[in-house]
């Protein structure tokens, strides 16, 4: 009997097990079948693009540009000739209108001017009585006593009145004090040091102070200019430039020279005064029929000047001697020719 029940037991594990192995089999034929693998697509290459100018021939212009201001082109510096006075006033300041004959600044001489009053009464009591002995009849040397009298003491007036007139700085013309030496009552006086400079407001000129030397290199006296003032446009012509300045031994202002430029106009502006602005133009040097490229097709590379050409898909460098520049255009002198095509450095 027990043998018949394991025997029925096995025949249904068996049975169960074939039928869950033919669901799975069932099971799996129902699955989606899984799709074979894409190839990637075929990526055609990029061909470079360049933006390329062709090098071609035409003419460049160099100018100098920039803003000049007006300044007196009369102007004059006054000083003492002699050292040792000491001030006793300033009369004037910075700005102020003065007349020719004007004085400017008074050094303390103490009882000067009593003493060459004194004296011109000295000359006049001198020539009355020259003139009496002379109605007098007198001759000889009693005549020639009194005419020694009166020279004596018109000698000594001329030399108090030289004296007197060197104490004071006065205005030969008529304008504008644009500098004056910080001087105060009771400080002395070196001779020949510049105390007050007078200028004319109604001649003016036009002045440039370049950033470098270099910058006015090209530059030479008489060269054409042209000024724009108040929408307007003026000639004028270069009155100094660094290679006609004069030659002066303060490094200081040999410096200054070696960067200023001197404008004259050929008329007058009308309204112009000293201290207003004007732009200017100066035309320089100038390349015809040269080859001229756009600047930002020269490269450079530690002091290195080249190009890059396009010549089919590649790019070849090629170095390059430049000539004028401008801020827009650079001339080749060498190392490139007419119809090659050179790629931008944008």
């Amino acid at each position: 009997m027990p043998n018949n029940r394991t025997t029925r037991y096995r025949r249904w594990v068996y049975k169960a097990a074939a039928a869950v192995a033919v669901s799975l089999l069932a099971g799996c034929s129902m699955l989606p079948q899984e799709e074979a693998a894409l190839a990637p697509p075929l990526v055609k290459p990029q061909t470079e693009t360049f933006d390329v100018v062709e090098a071609a021939r035409g003419d460049i212009q160099t100018y100098l540009k920039g803003t000049a201001i007006f300044a007196s082109s009369q102007t004059v510096s006054l000083y003492f000739k002699e050292s040792g006075g000491r001030i006793k006033t300033v009369l004037v300041q910075v700005g102020d209108d003065v007349k020719a004959g004007q004085a400017i600044v008074e050094l303390d001489v103490g009882d000067l001017e009593l003493r060459t009053r004194l004296q011109r009464l000295n000359v006049e009591r001198a020539e009355i009585l020259y003139a009496q002995a002379k109605s007098d009849g007198l001759s000889g040397s009693e005549l020639r006593l009194r005419q020694i009298d009166l020279e004596r003491e018109r000698i000594t007036l001329v030399a108090l009145e030289d004296q007197l007139s060197k104490s004071k700085l006065v205005s030969p013309q008529s304008g504008r004090v644009t500098y004056l030496a910080e001087l105060k009552a009771g400080d002395a006086v070196t001779g020949y040091q510049p105390i007050v400079t007078v200028a004319d407001p109604t001649k003016v000129k036009l002045t440039y102070q370049a950033t470098s030397a270099k910058d006015l290199l090209a530059v030479q006296p008489n060269m054409a200019a042209f000024v724009t003032y108040g929408n307007q446009q003026y000639e004028a012509q270069v009155l100094q430039a660094p290679s006609n300045a004069p030659m002066v031994a303060d490094k200081e202002l040999a410096e200054k020279n070696a960067t200023t430029l001197v404008l004259g106009l050929v008329k007058p502006i009308k309204g112009a005064v000293m201290g207003d602005s004007a732009d200017f133009q100066i035309a320089l040097e100038k390349r015809d029929d040269v080859i001229v490229l756009p600047r930002s097709g020269i490269r450079t590379y530690l002091g290195r000047e080249y190009v890059q050409i396009a010549e089919g898909e590649r790019r070849i460098e090629v170095d390059v001697e430049v000539g004028l520049k401008t801020p827009t255009e650079v001339e080749i002198v060498r190392g490139l020719e007419e119809g090659q095509q050179v790629i931008m450095n944008n």
